[in-house]
């Protein structure tokens, strides 16, 4: 029992350690990769001066000094004006020096190199219209608005609750209304068809609604909790994974009383 004890012990050790190096070097390696190089979203209303704002935090306070009105209606209007401005249409996905365990992994599911946490989305000039309505539901919910979103086939919007109706906020399309009642896009208004035009013909946007597909989810909750969950402990890993096997390495070697320590080099043998 003592000698299986002994090799098991050997092979955590060398296992703890390997893994310490392993994390080490991915995460030097990942810090010595050069950013992306990044689109220059010459198109749509897409203004490169607000690649300053990183944060939602920094987001918040960009709106609240955009508008001095603080109704539900301005500051939806005001962030909807804000995320239009700030990306640009194209999915955002995570570079290697930001999460290289996520960037390996999208090479086996590639919506698992996709930000979705608004923080890291923010870190970018493109996103797709899911990226770009979380965003929007963050910054939202921050400024106290009930916010949801609305999943059709082929798109993603945002929706918050205004006057005690749902409104609907598609930053990423940018069409011409700003929004619109979420009843209205339920019931196929011809206003909201005619807004999206062509583009809306080609996801059969009319029959979506005729058959039930469009629904209101996620309300005043995380629009992807998997996706968050996963991508939290891959940054995590990705920056500080080292430092925990190391740690664990170091207090196995550190015990005062290991039990191959105290096998004879026949019992060891034997």
């Amino acid at each position: 029992m003592k000698k299986i004890q002994y090799h098991a012990g050997r092979v955590l050790d060398v296992l703890l350690i390997t893994l310490s190096a392993f994390f080490c070097i991915g995460t030097i390696a990942a810090q010595l990769a050069g950013p992306s190089p990044k689109p220059t979203g010459a198109h749509e209303s897409f203004d490169p001066t607000l690649q300053s704002v990183t944060s939602v935090d920094a987001a918040v306070g960009y709106v609240l000094g955009e508008t001095t009105l603080r109704s539900p209606a301005a500051l939806a209007a005001a962030t909807d004006e804000f995320v239009r401005r700030r990306f640009f249409h194209d999915f955002s996905k995570l570079r290697v020096r930001d999460d290289w365990l996520a960037y390996l992994a999208g090479f086996v599911w590639g919506n698992l190199r996709v930000p979705v946490l608004p923080d890291d989305i923010l870190r970018y000039p493109q996103a797709a219209c899911s990226q770009q309505s979380i965003v929007f539901q963050a910054i939202a919910r921050r400024l106290g608005l009930d916010v949801g979103s609305v999943r059709l086939k082929d798109h993603f919007v945002a929706a918050a609750k205004i006057d005690g109706q749902w409104q609907v906020f598609d930053p990423d399309r940018e069409i011409s209304v700003r929004s619109y009642p979420l009843a209205a896009l339920l019931k196929a208004d011809p206003a909201v068809m005619t807004a999206y035009g062509a583009w809306g013909r080609s996801i059969s946007l009319e029959a979506q609604a005729a058959h039930g597909e469009i629904r209101l989810t996620d309300v005043n909750g995380n629009p992807a909790p998997n996706g968050s969950l996963f991508q939290r402990l891959t940054h995590f890993f990705s920056h500080y994974g080292w430092l925990l096997f190391a740690a664990l390495a170091f207090a196995r070697f550190a015990r005062p009383s290991r039990v191959f320590d105290r096998l004879t080099p026949a019992e060891v043998a034997g």
